[in-house]
């Protein structure tokens, strides 16, 4: 039996155990703002992993990142798309937040050289490593 206490707001899992879990417990947990749900599974559950469905009384695999390039290695001045994200998906750039895409394809266009990191979030996704995006000066090769 999974103890599992979650945000109610994005279903995000804040953490779980399959070990002994008091009343107590549950009522300071909720008292503190998470959410309860006890599961029976032989699934070794992770927060990096699973998540709780939109009905709050289930568990769920998260979603993977797909995304397509349509280059890594732009130009400067190059537009570049990226295609296969979902809507309300977070952009950073280097560790910065650079938007929330309102659709599924995200555009822009390479104006700095450099190598630029990029990462997705949305509740209901796992984490992933990112992509480096390395923009070339006109007629450099990499």
């Amino acid at each position: 039996m999974w103890h599992i206490f979650y945000n109610n707001s994005n279903k995000e899992i804040q953490w779980c155990t399959n070990g002994t879990v008091t009343s107590d417990i549950i009522t300071e947990q909720q008292n503190a703002g998470l959410s309860y749900l006890s599961k029976d599974t032989d699934t070794t559950l992770t927060v990096d992993d699973y998540c709780i469905n939109t009905a709050g009384d289930d568990v769920v695999e998260k979603l993977v990142f797909n995304p397509t390039y349509s280059t890594i290695t732009p130009s400067v001045d190059d537009v570049v798309n990226v295609t296969g994200l979902p809507a309300g998906t977070v952009v950073t750039v280097d560790g910065t937040v650079a938007g929330t895409m309102s659709d599924t394809t995200l555009t822009f266009t390479a104006t700095e050289p450099g190598i630029y990191q990029i990462n997705f979030s949305k509740d209901g996704y796992k984490k992933g490593t990112g992509t480096k995006i390395t923009v070339k000066r006109y007629g450099q090769w990499i």
